[in-house]
């Protein structure tokens, strides 16, 4: 996956991953949500999966990956898709040089006049607290090990009319933001760059949540690819479709107010009582918001006495 001037450009399919994903079954039960102490977002199964070693080097400058790699990623798709099918029912994969480890799998909606992208990553990168080694990582290969948890990036985002085949296509971003970077912070070898990105996430979600509604670590909205993007409570092919509409219309509710949104977040952080954020939140109807009457965040030690964070949905009606 390329981005070039906010569009994604898909180079390369592999036709057995795509077989793959064609046989996975999308009428599954949901997911239950779970996030780490470092927000990462996660689901896991009781019978842990098994996940192969990888080589570490790769030019990303090579869109098409190696036959090495290849068999070690059909490897690991076959057994989340076996451990989690809903998850990947109805997306397709297309390989992305830049991240190798973060496997890229989209499917492509039509609302009105409107497209949307979904985007899924899982991250197959080791996270030792939650994994069980098979055998260590070195200079060369990352770790094989063991599982009960695929940590995962999902998102539905607004673009304009993608141009995209089985092989590969571009995908251009609906971008709603001019720019989220306001400058740098820091001297010499520490300059440290400065977005807006999670205090327009903090300030659009909280105007469609109910109020006062905590909801940490978990927040629907987000500032993604310049543009607002979802987070869906549901992974499933069923759940994510039904976020489309509400995405949609949200959308056309917020549209309008993004320019002042982001003019008034590089001059102040985001708090309830900006005047913008009130003005905005008593326009939102009180039954958009709430549709996440039954969102519950809670958080709990897990076998190693690290915070951890469920999620608990139902989608209203």
């Amino acid at each position: 996956m390329e981005k070039l001037l906010d569009t994604i450009v898909f180079n390369y399919s592999d036709p057995d991953i795509s077989d793959i994903l064609s046989g996975v079954d999308s009428n599954t039960p949901d997911y239950p949500l779970f996030f780490n102490q470092n927000e990462d977002s996660f689901i896991k199964v009781s019978q842990a999966f098994h996940v192969p070693s990888f080589s570490i080097h790769h030019d990303v400058s090579q869109a098409t990956p190696s036959v090495e790699y290849l068999q070690a990623l059909r490897a690991v798709i076959k057994v989340l898709t076996e451990s989690f099918p809903g998850v990947f029912a109805g997306t397709r994969y297309f390989f992305d040089p830049a991240e190798v480890l973060r496997p890229c799998f989209i499917q492509i909606f039509k609302v009105e006049d409107s497209h949307y992208l979904y985007l899924l990553r899982p991250d197959l990168n080791i996270r030792l607290g939650d994994s069980e080694v098979i055998t260590p990582a070195t200079n060369d290969r990352t770790a094989e090990y063991t599982t009960e948890k695929m940590f995962f990036e999902s998102t539905l985002l607004p673009i304009n009319t993608p141009e995209i085949n089985p092989d590969g296509g571009n995908i251009p971003i609906n971008r709603l933001f001019r720019s989220t970077w306001i400058g740098e912070t820091g001297t010499g070898y520490h300059l440290n760059g400065q977005w807006i990105d999670h205090e327009i996430t903090k300030f659009i979600s909280a105007a469609f949540l109910p109020e006062n509604a905590k909801t940490y670590p978990y927040y629907p909205f987000r500032c993604d690819f310049n543009s607002l993007a979802l987070f869906p409570a549901s992974i499933t092919a069923a759940g994510r479709k039904s976020f489309l509409g509400y995405l949609h219309k949200s959308l056309e509710m917020i549209s309008a107010d993004i320019p002042e949104i982001e003019e008034s977040l590089k001059s102040e952080k985001f708090s309830r009582d900006l005047p913008l954020y009130l003005k905005i939140r008593e326009r939102i109807p009180e039954e958009w918001t709430k549709i996440w009457s039954s969102l519950k965040i809670s958080p709990y030690l897990n076998e190693n006495d690290m915070r951890e964070y469920s999620l608990e949905y139902r989608l209203s009606k």
